[in-house]
């Protein structure tokens, strides 16, 4: 593969090129006039990279499955992509400027990288594949994306170029890649195979997006395949997921990252490797009380700890952490770790925090859900459960039992909890379909319509209870766990009128989060094998 004379370019150059254009604006740098068809319309995908492709480097946008540049005889891939700052560290970046307020941005979105090969023929190498090709040199340029919300393409003329970096991936990170690669050519194959006519063949891929993506570790393929209403197929593409992007991204802007990154030291290239090393834990420690894993694995804290099960894994993992959501190859990938305690009949499991809600999206009435910050993080995000058994009294205090006797009978019966092993799993597409999408529309049109209210907790002799604080106890009328399985529940821990800091409609409110529901989770695993 090969570029034309003017798409070589030395990196002086290029280093000259963009530093000449950070800290201008996309409006600014757009001599190509990029932003003249928005009045035409305001759907463009990808104008930023067009800007930069066609104002900056000066060369016409192609969909060829190609690098786009070659630098000091380097095939490289150029792309544009957003950062910005996450609600939650809005207050940590208030006066700050520069290297102080760069060191907070993340990826707003994943990274997509070229097309995936059906025909003529599928690739078998991944060496010589498209998808390598194009990933392997990646110059990376970053525009800091200011807004909560989606906005139509005339508005990213405001914003501006942060800065660039080139990127490689490590051998452990390719090795993932190649993997995930590789589980997406394998399939394809198979169908291929097995279909020998056209048109049943893509029968047969319609959704097959949908059933792999459980297995990707860095990779997601977007959009689905399915079939239009003109009768031709939506065809996916490969794309870095938000989370791999995100810490790469971090990784530029916070050169002291690697001092604190926590790996492990025995690292997995696919979930297959992961699920394999979850089941030999379990092979040696399945079945031993919290007593025995704390002599077994020497683990310093007391058993009474909250984290004690979550302490014991980390252990296992040889990871050198406190919390399991702290390793650097659970995040790249999206894997959420919590420890689960359930009854020996596998009950009792509690409502699991998900994520803070982002109101700001909610309020933008044409954003369709696939396209929404809820729809990815449901999609790229799964979960790996290390479970653990109570097989002692930790009911509640009993009638004449003393809160010294209540302690003490909690820390020695906690012992006997058992360690049972693992579990992983995914959001499948009919759930996110029908839960998440629900819960989506539904909380939607509480705000669109002007619905939304506040709902007060009333004593049978129906007066309005009030909470410690002295506050009256209520919440919105957003779905509840009653009669959703994902739902909204406030996340702070103060519950005074004073930490009512979001304000919905008029309606003021604690910071809101998703939950998933107990009763889900504890029917989800018990459908699900260990490891």
């Amino acid at each position: 593969m090969a570029v034309s004379d003017d798409r070589k370019y030395t990196k002086a150059f290029v280093h000259d090129l963009l530093e000449g254009v950070k800290g201008k604006t996309l409006g600014e740098i757009d001599s190509s006039h990029q932003f003249a068809r928005t009045k035409k319309s305001e759907k463009i995908t990808g104008i930023a990279g067009d800007v930069i492709e066609q104002s900056v480097f000066g060369y016409e946008r192609d969909s060829k499955q190609e690098c786009d540049i070659e630098i000091d005889g380097v095939l490289t891939e150029l792309k544009t992509t957003g950062v910005r700052i996450p609600k939650s560290d809005l207050d940590k970046v208030k006066d700050k400027v520069g290297d102080d307020y760069n060191v907070y941005l993340g990826a707003k979105e994943g990274i997509s990288i070229t097309g995936v090969t059906f025909e003529p023929t599928i690739q078998t190498d991944f060496d010589t594949s498209h998808f390598w090709e194009k990933a392997e040199h990646l110059l990376i340029v970053f525009y800091e994306y200011r807004s909560y919300e989606a906005v139509p393409a005339s508005a990213y003329a405001d914003f501006k170029i942060v800065d660039y970096c080139y990127n490689t991936f490590s051998e452990e990170e390719r090795a993932k890649l190649c993997n995930d690669w590789e589980i997406v050519r394998d399939y394809l194959q198979g169908i291929y195979t097995e279909y020998k006519d056209n048109s049943d063949r893509k029968e047969q891929l319609v959704g097959f997006t949908h059933i792999l993506r459980p297995n990707l570790l860095l990779i997601e393929l977007v959009p689905a395949f399915k079939k239009k209403s003109t009768g031709s197929y939506q065809k996916p593409r490969y794309r870095l997921k938000q989370t791999f992007v995100d810490y790469i991204v971090r990784g530029h802007f916070d050169k002291s990252r690697s001092n604190s990154e926590i790996s492990l030291k025995e690292s997995f290239s696919s979930f297959a490797q992961l699920d394999a090393r979850c089941h030999s834990f379990s092979a040696k420690y399945k079945g031993k009380t919290f007593a025995q894993l704390k002599e077994d694995l020497g683990v310093v804290s007391e058993i009474s700890n909250k984290s004690f099960g979550a302490l014991c894994v980390l252990k296992m993992f040889d990871a050198n952490c406190k919390r399991l959501n702290q390793i650097s190859d659970f995040t790249k990938a999206g894997i959420i770790a919590k420890t689960i305690t359930i009854t020996p009949t596998g009950g009792r499991t509690e409502d699991m925090k998900l994520r803070h809600i982002d109101f700001e999206e909610w309020a933008d009435k044409d954003l369709d859900f696939l396209d929404s910050d809820v729809y990815s993080y449901f999609c790229e995000h799964s979960f790996l459960c290390p479970i653990f058994c109570e097989r002692g009294d930790m009911g509640k205090r009993k009638s004449g039992e003393s809160e010294d006797d209540y302690k003490r009978r909690l820390e020695e019966e906690s012992a006997k909890t058992t360690f049972e092993g693992f579990k992983r799993f995914a959001f499948d597409d009919e759930f996110i379909e029908n839960e998440v999408r629900r819960m989506w529309d539904d909380s939607r049109k509480l705000i669109h319509q002007k619905t939304l209210k506040w709902e007060y907790i009333y004593d049978k002799a129906g007066n309005k209870r009030k909470n410690d604080s002295g506050s009256y106890m209520g919440s919105p009328n957003f779905p509840k766990s009653a009669n959703y399985k994902v739902f909204f529940r406030g996340g702070a821990d103060d519950s005074r009128d004073e930490a009512k800091s979001v304000e919905v409609n008029g309606i003021k409110m604690l910071p809101q989060f998703f939950w998933l529901k107990g009763s889900y989770i504890a029917d989800k695993l018990k459908s699900i094998e260990y490891l």
